[in-house]
């Protein structure tokens, strides 16, 4: 992938603006996340989840403060279903 091409990346608000965010792997690493296309995104996270668009490169110089440089693209998120009480 071009370090340079435009990803489509989540963010939430936080006290001094947009603020990218982090997720866990299954492993437990921290990793910022982003997608190749709107649609992509709007499947995993849903269609209003707020998002910004930055380079790969760029992405990854806003984690590395936040304790990660690990950038993970187009992830296939979701959760697991709630037990059922008989």
């Amino acid at each position: 992938m071009d370090a340079n091409a435009a990803l489509y990346v989540p963010v939430r608000s936080g006290p001094a603006g947009l603020v990218v965010r982090l997720w866990r792997t299954p492993v437990g690493t921290k990793t910022a996340v982003a997608f190749t296309t709107d649609q992509r995104l709007r499947a995993a996270l849903g269609p209003c989840h707020a998002w910004i668009r930055l380079s790969e490169s760029a992405l990854r110089r806003l984690a590395e403060p936040l304790g990660t440089t690990a950038v993970t693209v187009d992830p296939l998120l979701f959760s697991h279903a709630a037990s059922r009480s008989g």
